[in-house]
């Protein structure tokens, strides 16, 4: 097992570093130039030497290997570089914003499990036709809708409509708790949908598909009830696609964020995001790519150590 983790930790190093060079190389080739972005979007009236000496201050003077390797030391020592727009750096921009993201995003993945596995296992254990429509049109509809729109839908029910739940703003955690889960609660219920229409797809089909299997026509046959085999027997090894899937599934949840803090007004990464494309932000633009590109990665690790732990014959497959 410890060679298999160690394979896998080797393999997400190099696709680490790859994904680092990749976005770096794009903020390269994007439009625009860090140097007037500095100067507020107008080089009118500036000499030479003014451009000059800003180009050396952000490091841009030197060949893009140098520049590279000084980014990657700098992230490496925590320092994500500097903010081409405002007087922070990036990495004090990222700890004052980190936090309302990481609350949306657990809150997200919380009530889409919390949808996802009792609706599909209701499914399972209550086979019928109206059941299987209204399963199959929520995760149709769920992927189908772009996440905005639901977004948009929920305030105008639960936030004008009804005014159970605050539309727009945030309240720190560490503030006050109770007030931080109610202001994040509309927008991780906007990404919640989209989260449990996605595993619902996945989970579902492989239910049906394990109800067909040996073990399970052996738990029947011993006189379990039909809970007691779809929750017992079923469900474990049914959750191993779902599992599978959970890096997708998280690449759709850092989407959903980015779009969805902006609607809602969150002082999150996602908003930070936007701000720094149209202020073309590029120190700020480039770390927050390289960060959701890490989420993706270790995901994927975590979720492959987690399979070998489950599965001992991919544990088998990795080191032959």
């Amino acid at each position: 097992m410890l060679r298999y983790v160690l394979r896998r930790v080797v393999a997400s190093l190099g696709l680490l570093i790859l994904g680092s060079m990749a976005v770096f190389l794009l903020m390269r080739v994007i439009p625009g130039d860090p140097t007037i972005t500095k100067l507020g979007g107008s080089i009118k009236e500036v000499d030479q030497a003014t451009l000059d000496a800003i180009r050396a201050e952000l490091g841009l003077d030197k060949s893009i290997p140098a520049q590279y390797v000084d980014w990657v030391g700098g992230i490496l020592h925590g320092d994500f570089g500097a903010s081409y727009f405002s007087q922070f750096s990036v990495t004090a921009l990222v700890e004052q914003r980190y936090g309302a993201t990481l609350l949306l995003a657990f809150m997200a993945m919380a009530i889409g499990a919390l949808i996802a596995v009792p609706a599909s296992v209701a499914g399972a254990i209550w086979p019928n036709r109206i059941l299987e429509a209204v399963l199959s049109g929520f995760a149709a509809v769920g992927i189908a809708i772009p996440t905005f729109v639901i977004g948009i839908v929920l305030i105008i029910v639960l936030g004008v409509e009804l005014e159970w739940l605050p539309m727009q703003g945030y309240v720190s955690f560490q503030a006050d708790p109770v007030a931080s889960v109610k202001s994040t609660a509309l927008a991780a219920i906007t990404l919640g949908i989209g989260v449990a229409a996605a595993t619902m797809r996945i989970l579902r089909p492989s239910l049906l598909d394990v109800g067909t299997s040996s073990f399970v026509r052996t738990a029947k046959g011993k006189g379990l009830l039909r809970p007691q085999v779809v929750i017992r027997h079923e469900l474990p090894n049914a959750s191993i696609p779902a599992i599978t899937a959970a890096g997708i599934i998280v690449a759709h949840l850092v989407g959903g964020a980015v779009i969805i803090e902006y609607v809602f007004a969150r002082p999150g990464l996602g908003s930070l995001l936007v701000d720094s494309v149209h202020q073309r932000d590029y120190g700020v633009l480039q770390a927050l790519v390289l960060l959701a590109v890490a989420v993706f990665i270790v995901t994927s690790l975590v979720v492959d150590v987690i399979l070998g732990f489950i599965d001992p014959r991919l544990r088998t497959k990795a080191v032959t």
